[in-house]
């Protein structure tokens, strides 16, 4: 089943924020995964919301059309030579890029691991343990977003699983994920306006209102077409929104 609009923006949204509760900034770092798929998609995105640089493999033509198409991916290569011509830029001018290789992940993996590739973090390590346990040896964070995972499990010192990670992040928090529908682009602008002055300003504000202020100013600009919005609110935050409306 072809996954909803509101489906779509929560996997990013719980992406985007586990990866800010690892790191305050990752522009300038680079994100590898395996697979193209409705999650491996999200982290692209995410990790572009968050200032990384993306690169994801995905052996499915189809997958790879379809990301390209969503806009989960700035562009696909077929080559790592291709595809590392673009991030390296990137990586060095501190600029978020997604990009998508077509390819056998296991060959890639052994080719990205010959060719001395260091990803910040392997958002794929259940699958791939043996390329897990070298990239984690260069100083990768490992990270499952598989939610079926069990980091006890894992072939090294996993950090955990997203869902671990959100658990315990949420836990210190007030807040919940809150879902809004809309008929048209104006209405979402309007509200993306009204929810950001409830949170205090950039500068003066904690990290958190840091993380939900970057994921409404970048949320319209990567899902542009979207009449939804999710995002995390106390009840009294939801509850002024509310009466805003």
């Amino acid at each position: 089943m072809e996954a909803s609009a509101e489906d779509t923006q929560t996997r990013i949204l719980r992406a985007f924020t586990v990866l800010s509760s690892l790191r305050a900034n990752w522009a300038g770092a680079l994100v590898l995964n395996v697979g193209l798929d409705p999650i491996g998609s999200a982290i692209s995105l995410a990790a572009n919301v968050a200032g990384a640089v993306s690169l994801a493999v995905e052996p499915d033509s189809a997958l790879v059309r379809n990301a390209l198409r969503t806009g989960s991916c700035d562009f696909v290569v077929n080559t790592l030579d291709e595809a590392l011509r673009a991030i390296k830029n990137e990586i060095r001018k501190h600029r978020p890029l997604s990009v998508g290789l077509e390819g056998d992940p296991t060959s890639v993996l052994t080719e990205i691991i010959d060719r001395g590739v260091a990803p910040e973090l392997f958002a794929s390590p259940m699958a791939y343990p043996e390329a897990a346990a070298h990239f984690q040896a260069l100083g990768a964070l490992l990270l499952s977003f598989d939610e079926e995972a069990d980091s006890a499990a894992g072939p090294a010192t996993l950090i955990g699983t997203a869902d671990r990670i959100l658990e315990a992040l949420l836990a210190t928090r007030a807040w919940g994920m809150r879902a809004f529908s809309f008929s048209n682009s104006a209405e979402v602008r309007a509200f993306d306006a009204r929810a950001l002055s409830l949170l205090p300003a950039e500068s003066g504000g904690a990290s958190e209102d840091r993380l939900r202020r970057r994921w409404l100013l970048s949320a319209a600009h990567i899902l542009p077409r979207e009449r939804h919005r999710v995002l995390w609110l106390t009840e009294l935050e939801q509850r002024k929104l509310a009466t805003n409306n």
